[in-house]
Parts: C-alpha cells; sequence; structure tokens
C-alpha cells in the first residue's frame, strides 16, 4: 500500500505550467485502496483534500494549498468488444495521450483526434476535453468515482455527467467531491474518420479516400506541434482561455466592425467565436511578453512561463488580456486551467 503522505511538498514540480507553492500534505494513491484510505485519513483529521492528476490544466497559487493533495496514479485498462462497438475502460492516473495511442494501435476508433494533448484520463471527463472537432464527452460511457462526501464509489452515466463546452458535473458545486477513478469511452471497430474540422480537412484535402487512423493522429500531432509549446521545454497550461460563446446579435455586431471573424453556430442558436483571432487580429497580442509570462509566439490563446513565472504574474497578464478584449468586443473570456 502506497500511503507514504509527505508534508510541505512544493506543487510546481507536478505541474506542466511550472507554477505553484507547497502542499501542506502530499500522498500517492496507486489503487482505489490507497485512495480510500487517504480519503479517510484526510477526513479524520479534518483536511480538504485536492485531486492532482497530469497538473496541465492547473495553476496552482503561489500560497500553496492547505490539506491533504492525492496523485491520482490509479491505472490499469480493459475493453470488451460488442459487436461494432468496444468499451475500453482505463484508470483514471493513465497518461492521456499513451492511452489514445494504445486505442489507435487497436484499431478502436473515437479517440484519435484527441491525441497529443498532455495530462491524465481522469482529467478528460472533468474538463470534457475536445480537439478538432470532438468532444470526449460524447464518447464516454460511464465514470467510476469516488464520493469523498458520501465515502463511496459511484457509477455515473453520460448523461449524469452533464457535459457541457470545457465542462461538466465535476467542475460545479455538486461534483467537486468526486474524485475519478476511472473512465469508460465507447469506441467502435469500424472506420470513423472525424476530419470535417477546418485545420484535418485542409490537411488531407488533397487526399484520394478517407485516411487511417493512424494517419489522422499523425495529423493532429503535426498541426499541434505547430501552436503549441512543448511543456517540457515552456511552462504552460495548454490554451488558457475558452472560446467564448455569444449571441447571433452580438455576432454580427462585430463582424462588422471587424471582417472575417470567425464564428460556429451552436446547436442551441448561439455563436462560438474563435478568442484566437481576437487575440491576433483585434487585440494585436500575439508573442507579447511582460516579466517571466507572455503569449505564445505561435498561439496567443497560449500563455507560456518563460522561467521563474509565478501565480500573480499569471493572473495579472490574464486580467490585462482580459480587459483587452473586454474593450475591443464587449466579450467577457473566461480562463480555462483550473486554479487552486
Amino acid at each position: 500500500m502506497h500511503r507514504d503522505i509527505k508534508e510541505n511538498v512544493l506543487l510546481s514540480q507536478y505541474t506542466t505550467f511550472g507554477i505553484g507553492g507547497e502542499a501542506e500534505f502530499f500522498a500517492v494513491a496507486e489503487n482505489e485502496e490507497d485512495l480510500v484510505w487517504l480519503a479517510g485519513h484526510a477526513l479524520e483529521r479534518g483536511l480538504p483534500v485536492s485531486i492532482l492528476g497530469g497538473g496541465s490544466n492547473l495553476l496552482v497559487g503561489d500560497r500553496g494549498v492547505t490539506g491533504l493533495v492525492i496523485k491520482n496514479e490509479i491505472k490499469g485498462i480493459s475493453h470488451e468488444v460488442q459487436d461494432e462497438n468496444v468499451l475500453v475502460t482505463a484508470g483514471a492516473g493513465e497518461e492521456w495521450d499513451s492511452f489514445v495511442l494504445h486505442t489507435v494501435k487497436a484499431g478502436w476508433w473515437g479517440l484519435e483526434n484527441l491525441s497529443a494533448i498532455p495530462g491524465t484520463v481522469g482529467a478528460t471527463p472533468i474538463q470534457n476535453v475536445g480537439a478538432y472537432g470532438v468532444e470526449v464527452g460524447g464518447l464516454i460511457k460511464e465514470v467510476k468515482v469516488y464520493s469523498l462526501r458520501e465515502q463511496k464509489f459511484l457509477v455515473m452515466t453520460q448523461a449524469e455527467c452533464c457535459f457541457g463546452y470545457r465542462d461538466s458535473i465535476f467542475k460545479s458545486e455538486l461534483g467537486r467531491d468526486l474524485v475519478v477513478v476511472s473512465v469508460t469511452y465507447a469506441l467502435r471497430v469500424t472506420p470513423n474518420p472525424q476530419i470535417h474540422y477546418k485545420d484535418l480537412a485542409e490537411y488531407f484535402s488533397s487526399r484520394v479516400g478517407l485516411p487511417s487512423q493512424e494517419e489522422i493522429r499523425n495529423a493532429v500531432i503535426e498541426i499541434r506541434s505547430k501552436k503549441f509549446p512543448d511543456w517540457k521545454q515552456l511552462g504552460t497550461a495548454g490554451s488558457f482561455f475558452k472560446n467564448p460563446i455569444i449571441s447571433t446579435e452580438h455576432f454580427n455586431k462585430l463582424s462588422e466592425l471587424y471582417a472575417g471573424l470567425p464564428g460556429y453556430l451552436t446547436t442551441d442558436g448561439m455563436m462560438k467565436v474563435s478568442l484566437g483571432w481576437i487575440l491576433d487580429k483585434v487585440c494585436d497580442l500575439r508573442g507579447v511578453r511582460e516579466g517571466n509570462v507572455g503569449t505564445y509566439e505561435k498561439q496567443s490563446l497560449v500563455l507560456v512561463n518563460y522561467g521563474g513565472a509565478t501565480e500573480v504574474e499569471v493572473s495579472n497578464f490574464a486580467e490585462t488580456i482580459k480587459d483587452a478584449v473586454s474593450e475591443k468586443t464587449k466579450i467577457e473570456i473566461e480562463m480555462e486551467p483550473q486554479r487552486w
């Protein structure tokens, strides 16, 4: 049993941003038994619990985190074939891109568009991770969780997860005490290429016939490499802001001011707007730097830590960007990473 609880552990070493103070207490859960024991230990001592995955979508405060931080390293992959479908279950601590590669090699279609995203399996339902025309919420059959409040395991259906754009029940007050233990994805054994997204459509525009799963994965990796920095070389939490969703009336007014503004009609009649385009074309914020923080030179949605940045620096820089967007467009943008 891995129940070694350490004190005053620096969290910056566990985040891709490379930012954050100390955890008051820190432990690793390698299996469900570890998780139950650690959660019970925290409850007995009145310690708040924070769950850490790959730390790729997280901004930790400079003062650190009180209570017990549990790093979720519960692993394991299993599958069950049902006609043309395959139900694949992965432990929350599995490294996400390695898992995606596993499904591609097995010929299980569905996750290939989500290649090269840092982090772990456990984060995908929380954030409803999406990229290149695919959202993971549409592929999740169920999520096994541990309720810290009820001290028991639960299995939640796709509907119960309340997936929305970069959102789920796990980000609400109702779901904050739920620890993701494993995720079951409903994938397909028959080819089902999703290449309608603009970047992929352009990539395969000259190709005759449909691409293979491996070709789609390789295309996504290549496209992402041109937009996102290598977090092992440059601290980042990926896209720092959500693409805003506004009314069609608001979008039409902005289109008159800023010709060429990309927008996409949502299922509820709203318009999802390309914030990257606004930051580039309207606010001229690509590659801008203040001290140790800046927007990435190839993708202004991405904030980077050039080395030694603090959470305060990042937050102040983010507020500057928010103010610029609000002034030019009357859009109030939201940050995407979780904040501790």
